[in-house]
């Protein structure tokens, strides 16, 4: 059974997915699964926010933010490198979507 009934995601999460390479998109889909299954991994929480972390190697720490709110919302994606920035584009856009400004879509 899966801990997470509904995960959704911002036109600026797929945006970020869609542009990296497919064998990182895998290890990506791979850690959602997790999340969704129960298990998010290395991660931390914060203002509303849950941050799941991993290195990957030689391409260096990769971050997704996510929140619970109708659901769990695939906010943005980004690099330990961009982190401060990621960090307040997620905190942007979830305040967008508790506010009926921005929209989700279905993860697949």
């Amino acid at each position: 059974m899966s801990y997470i009934q509904k995960m959704k995601c911002t036109g600026e999460f797929q945006e970020w997915i869609d542009k990296l390479d497919r064998s990182l998109r895998i290890r990506i889909d791979q850690r959602i699964q997790r999340l969704i299954d129960g298990n998010p991994g290395l991660h931390r929480r914060f203002d509303n926010l849950l941050e799941i972390k991993w290195k990957t190697g030689k391409m260096g720490s990769f971050r997704v933010y996510c929140a619970e709110f109708e659901g769990t919302i695939l906010l943005f994606g980004g690099h330990k490198d961009t982190q401060t920035k990621d960090i307040a584009n997620a905190k942007a856009l979830f305040e967008g979507i508790r506010n009926g400004k921005i929209g989700t879509e279905a993860y697949e």
